[in-house]
Order: structure tokens, then sequence, then C-alpha cells
């Protein structure tokens, strides 16, 4: 009876197991080691692994981590020896955000705890920091991509005081027994010279020298300006050329090494700005008031700002002005004939690049002024001739009168000698000044206005009659001095 008893309940067992549905299985992510102390001189290292529950099998994972960036900072995340062989991308941090992220997976599933990367820290200060997952999935090898995550460790690492190597103070690093670390390197660059300047090439070459104890060099370009360099440069190099920088501002980082140990690290920054300024349009501008006509155009470049523009009426170039004289985003259009020309602006940004707007317009006729020149970058003409005239009108009136007047002295001079010699005297010299500044003046103007280009052939007439009148005039004013003075002196 006993015996009955017990196959009855070992069958009910077995219906039980099999009508039953299974355990959902599961898969976590953790850090290896998930604890630790660490001098604050010190780089750690600390694994990330995927663990299947027993009877699981995975083949992929993704996830985001967080640390926090206030005590640790990442020096780099590593694939080397990862139980995962695809990625959809490459493993990538912030330490600006204190974030890594990775996705990738396995052609072959596994069942056991396997490694997925490796993040190395470099401890900023002493304290304890916490790493964690933020997210995470883990996909199960079932042919469906079951998500079988279940939960994300979390870490703490303390960082601990350095300890202090002694150290003698030197000017120079030594090569031996002195136990000082390198100065920092001074950082030069042969293609962004000026670190306040953008320059249109992403190549980036930098330059340092080295004193003869320099063991190592490691090196670091990052757009935050607290990055520690964590590359190690085979050989200790005395340069080095990084391609394909991001546009913006970057920072390069050089640290030597001696016998000693690692030294001072030094910053140099650079300005990146491969990209033209933005797309514009030109436009011909022909005011109702009846001013003159005006190109219409503008642009601006996002990063490194606008420099300058060039303007070209078919293969003549007709002005190149700086941005910010391009007032209200109109230009004047110079004097010509009019009609459908090809116009074309060249738009050029601070660091070089340059965005070029080119199209045939029917640009309006414009005739040249006559009181200023043709070109429009030439300094604005004084006005007209109209002062010059009424200069040499009065100038004419001037020499008529004083010739009346020496005319009319020299008649009455026998009856009146007597009374008028004290004044003859008196204005011989006041006629011979006046006379004198006039002519000086006079040919000043003509010597101001004759190499202008723009006379007109009646203006250029005219200035010759001007000379010609200067000449006589002075035949005259001569020979009525030289009559006057002869008779005051009775000859």
């Amino acid at each position: 009876m006993h015996r009955h008893r017990g196959l009855f309940s070992a069958a009910i067992a077995s219906v039980f197991l099999l009508v039953m549905p299974h355990a959902a299985l599961a898969a976590d992510l953790n850090f290896d080691p998930a604890t630790g102390s660490f001098p604050q001189d010190k780089s750690f290292s600390v694994n990330v692994v995927v663990e299947p529950a027993t009877g699981e099998t995975v083949n992929a994972s993704d996830g985001e981590i967080t640390f926090d960036k206030s005590v640790l900072y990442v020096a780099s995340v590593s694939k080397e020896g990862s139980g995962f062989s695809l990625w959809t991308s490459d493993p990538t941090f912030s330490n600006a955000d204190g974030s890594i992220k990775y996705s990738g997976g396995s052609p072959t599933s596994f069942g056991s705890k396997k490694k997925v990367l490796t993040i190395t820290f470099r401890p900023l200060k002493t304290g304890a920091a916490k790493v964690s997952f933020k997210s995470g999935s883990v996909l199960a090898a079932d042919g469906k991509g079951t998500d079988v995550y279940k939960k994300g460790g979390e870490a703490t690492y303390t960082v601990t005081e350095a300890k202090e190597a002694p150290k003698e103070s030197a000017a120079e690093p030594v090569s031996s027994g002195g136990g000082a670390t390198p100065l920092a390197p001074i950082i030069t660059s042969s293609t962004h010279p000026k670190e306040e300047e953008f320059y249109g090439t992403s190549t980036a070459e930098f330059l340092w020298k080295l004193s003869s104890d320099i063991t190592g060099v490691r090196t670091g370009i990052s757009d935050q300006e607290d990055f520690l360099p964590a590359t190690l440069q085979p050989g200790a190099p005395a340069s080095l050329k990084i391609l394909n920088v991001k546009d913006g501002d970057s920072y390069f980082f050089v640290q030597f090494r001696n016998e000693n140990g690692w030294g001072e690290t030094s910053k140099r920054k650079i300005r990146v700005d491969t990209a033209p300024p933005l797309e514009f349009e030109v436009t011909v501008n022909v005011p109702a008031d009846g001013t003159a006509p005006k190109f219409a155009f503008e642009t601006k470049d996002e990063l490194s700002g606008m420099n300058k523009y060039e303007i070209f009426l078919g293969d003549t170039n007709i002005a190149s002005l700086k941005a910010q004289d391009l007032s209200g985003g109109v230009y004047p259009i110079p004097p010509q004939d009019g009609g459908k020309q090809m116009v074309t602006v060249k738009a050029y940004d601070k660091a070089g690049n340059v965005r070029e707007f080119k199209k045939e317009l029917d640009v309006p006729a414009v005739t040249k002024p006559k009181p200023k020149g043709s070109e429009p970058e030439a300094a604005p003409v004084q006005s007209g001739w109209t002062i010059e005239r009424i200069l040499a009108i009065l100038f004419a009136f001037a020499i008529g009168g004083l010739i009346t007047w020496n005319r009319y002295a020299n008649q009455q001079n026998q009856a009146e000698k007597s009374i008028i010699l004290h004044h003859v005297l008196k204005m011989r010299d006041v006629n011979d000044r006046i006379f004198s500044a006039m002519r000086e003046e006079f040919e000043v103007m003509v010597n101001d206005l004759d190499p202008k280009p723009q006379l007109t052939p009646t203006e250029r007439e005219f200035l010759e009659d001007l000379k010609e009148v200067l000449e006589i005039s002075e035949g005259l004013i001569d020979t009525s001095i030289e009559e006057l003075k002869n008779v005051v002196r009775g000859k």
C-alpha cells in the first residue's frame, strides 16, 4: 500500500513539472572588480562582464554606464580580450557627461561569464566614486533575440592620496639622480600657429622639444580642457600629426616621462573651421526714390565668422570689402552700360573658406557721375568745379582791379607825385605779397586738378585756359609793378 502511494506521488509530481511553465531565465551585467581602493596618481582598469543565469545562453548585449565624473576620468575603453567580436558601433565615452556606451555581440552563443570591454579610469581627486548601469539589454540565443536582461550591477571605487615621491627643484629635467619628473613641454603647431585664430584645415601637426632623459611621450586630443593624455606614443617622438580634427575648439595634450616618472601636462588650443559660409543669393535693388541701384546680398558663418566679400562683373573685380563694411547688406552698382551680365560674389570666412554665388543678372545702366570717379573703391572726390570756378573768377577780378589801379596811379603820378609817393611805396610791398600768395595758391589748385583721371574734355580745356590766364596775369602784374616802380623813382 505504501509502495503504491509513493508511485502515485511521483506520477503527480511528474505531471506537475510537465504542465507548469518554466521559470524565466535571466542574465546580469556587472563590473569586475566591483570594489577597490586606488591611489590618485595611478590608473586602474575595470572589466564589464555579462553573466547569464544557469542554463541560459546569450550572444549580444548593449548598455549605458554612468560614473562619477568629479572623481574619475575615462582614459580609454578597450575591446581587447572581449567575448564579443561583432560591434554595431565601437564603444564610446564622454568625460563631460560621465557616460560610456557600447553595443556588440558574438556569432556564437555562450552560457558563462564573459568580458565585454575594459574601462581604464584615471583618478581626478580622492573620494568614493560610484559606477553603475543606467540601462542595458542582454539577448538570448534563442533565435528570437529575447531580452533576458535582469539587472545591472553597481561598483564603488575609493581613490586615496598619492604617495608623494621626493622631488628636487630644477630648471630642466634631470637624467639621473635628481629625482625630478620632466617639466611641462612647450607645444607649437606648424598648421595652426595662433591659438585664437581659426584655420580651414582639419589636419593638425604639433611639435615639441625633447631633452635627452625623456623615455616616454603621452598625448591626447579632446574638446575638454581638463583632458588627461593616455596614448603612449612609440619611440618618444618630437612631433605628431593628427588627421580629421573636428570643427570647433580642440585641445592637444602632451606629457613627458623620464626615469623618475611622468611629469606635468601641457595643453595647446587649436580652432578648426572647414565649413564655408552659409549659402546666399544676390539680387538687384532699384530704389523707388531714384537713388543709385545696388546689389543686395549678405551671409554669415556660424563658426569662425565672416571676413570679406569680393564682387565681380564678368571677369572684372569691381570691389573687395570687409564684411563689416557691407552696410545694410547692399553695395552700389558701379557705372556701366547695363544689360545681362554675369555677377559673381565670393564670401570668405575668417578661416579662409569661400562660398560663391554666380548668376547672370539684368543689371541696370549706371552713368558716370561728373563729380565722382567711376571706381567703386576710390575715395569720394570733392564735389564739382563750382569752388574752383568761383576762385578763378574772383582771381580774375582781383587781377583786373589791381592792374586798373596801377595804371590809374601811373597816370596821376605826375600831378600828385609828392602825395602818393609814400602810399605807392607801401602798396608795392603789399602787391608783392598778395600776388606771390595768389600765384602759389593758384598753382597748388592747378597741380591738384591736373592729374585727376576723371576730368572730361570740357573740364580739361577749362583747366588749360586757367593755366594760360595765370601766365598772362603774371606778365601783366610784373609789367605794371615795374612801371610803377620806375614812375615812383622818377625814371
